[in-house]
């Protein structure tokens, strides 16, 4: 236990925590859709397979289901969440038949998976799901176990990062910094595994193993699976900043028209928006602070237009130019109003995005309700 809290192994739990619980919230936003299936299966299967190559938690499936059960089970783990990946890439950028190509990488996969068992049952009980190392590289059940399921990642990985490039053309922004991310870890994870492969050929073939091939192919595998799932927590990570910089934005912006607001309800009452039967604890709700900001803009929008008839310049123009003139201009339209006077009765457009943006209205009427105040 005390080597599991380990600070890598700290840092790998949380990155798998954060990604895992980003792809269950998109998943339970979109239940029906393969590719976030796709994902989250590969997160899954990465974050067990994780687990498992922790000794307490290998130790403990060993001891239930026999020797090299744990290290069978992560290395599956690992092949099946590697398929997983390769079927979402597949169904995102294959036009035609993507069932098809999708279900021709479960054939690499199951042959992976029967290579394993086989290599895992020739090898001699006492020495199977130990790790790969000088000594026992040249045990026959174990150089046949690694370099398959080596193989088998040099295959997957490769192909992944090749999707991944190829999907980098018609990613956003965002979406192309995590794809790269991922490429670059995905790449890492390749090169490390074609340094294990190497060592076990090179070792059968020469006969003297190359320790340096297996100290460098490790932590390439280990920083190259962080890197990976960086990637894919990257977009969400941006998108999660950029909504909360949203909301700050609205709730400041929603104070500040408060003196304006104030003005127009009081002139207007009937721009006042009626509220429904909210629900308990709406007001925790992310969208409960765009609700109420847009409400506030479209409630100011509609009493300047009930007021246009009595203004005697473009508000909108006054406003970005001289604020304090556009607030003494409303001002003085509001007493003509009061005062009963004549007016050409037509209401005119006096804020620049219409009905179809709210946004493009905001900065004239911060400017206003700033004068007013």
């Amino acid at each position: 236990m005390t080597a599991f809290l380990n600070p890598l192994n700290i840092g790998a739990a949380l990155l798998f925590a954060a990604a895992l619980g980003w792809r269950i919230h998109l998943l339970a936003r979109a239940p029906r859709s393969l590719p976030n299936w796709a994902v989250t299966i590969t997160i899954t299967c990465v974050a067990i397979s994780f687990l498992f190559q922790q000794q307490a938690i290998d130790d403990a499936v060993d001891g239930v289901l026999g020797h090299g059960a744990g290290r069978l089970l992560n290395n599956a783990l690992l092949a099946a969440g590697l398929c997983a990946l390769l079927v979402f890439f597949v169904g995102a950028t294959v036009d035609t038949r993507p069932h098809r190509r999708a279900a021709f990488e479960l054939l690499p996969l199951a042959a992976d998976l029967v290579l394993m068992v086989v290599a895992t049952a020739i090898t001699p009980v006492e020495v199977r799901g130990m790790s790969l190392n000088p000594a026992r590289v040249h045990i026959p059940g174990i150089a046949l176990f690694y370099l398959g399921a080596g193989l088998y990642m040099i295959y997957g990985l490769s192909a992944c990062v090749r999707w991944m490039l190829r999907y980098l053309r018609d990613a956003d922004r965002n979406l192309r910094s995590g794809l790269r991310l991922g490429a670059i870890g995905l790449g890492c994870a390749a090169a490390g595994s074609v340094l294990r492969a190497l060592y076990i050929v090179v070792a059968w073939a020469f006969g003297p193993s190359w320790r340096i091939l297996l100290q460098l192919g490790v932590p390439l595998v280990i920083v190259g699976t962080a890197l990976f799932l960086a990637g894919i927590c990257y977009p969400g990570l941006r998108a999660r900043v950029s909504a909360l910089a949203r909301r700050r934005r609205h709730r400041r912006e929603y104070r500040e028209l408060s003196p304006l607001w104030t003005l127009m309800s009081r002139s207007f009452p009937t721009v006042v928006l009626r509220t429904g039967r909210g629900r308990r604890l709406d007001w925790l709700r992310p969208q409960h602070v765009h609700r109420q900001y847009y409400r506030r803009v479209i409630e100011i929008r509609d009493g300047l237009v009930q007021l246009s008839p009595f203004l005697g310049t473009d508000l909108t123009a006054l406003a970005a130019e001289n604020p304090r003139g556009a607030a003494a201009e409303l001002e003085a339209a509001l007493a003509r109003r009061e005062a009963g006077e004549k007016s050409d009765g037509k209401a005119k457009l006096v804020l620049p995005g219409g009905a179809s943006d709210l946004e493009a209205d905001v900065k004239p009427l911060l400017a206003l309700a700033r004068a007013v105040g």
